[in-house]
């Protein structure tokens, strides 16, 4: 039993995880990939997270991934 504490003692703590910012290619629309692997639709407004809706990725989906600076620029939570 020791032996096993002294092991969890010394693992690395759990990695925070991130979200993800892309644009999706057809509609030009922000689509942000939550640190819980939901994807948002942004809107083009003032608060757009506030203001999400739920976005569907499928097969004939075309996201491309922005640079992380824009989770600030779109006054991401995380």
């Amino acid at each position: 039993m020791d032996e096993e504490r002294r092991i969890e003692d010394e693992s690395p703590p759990p990695r925070k995880r991130k979200g993800a910012v892309f644009v999706e290619r057809s509609t030009e629309q922000w689509v942000v990939q939550d640190p819980d692997g939901n994807f948002w639709a942004l809107p083009a407004v003032d608060e757009p997270w506030l203001n999400r809706r739920p976005f569907e990725v499928t097969d004939e989906t075309g996201l491309d991934p922005v640079p992380g600076h824009y989770k600030h620029i779109l006054n991401l939570p995380f």
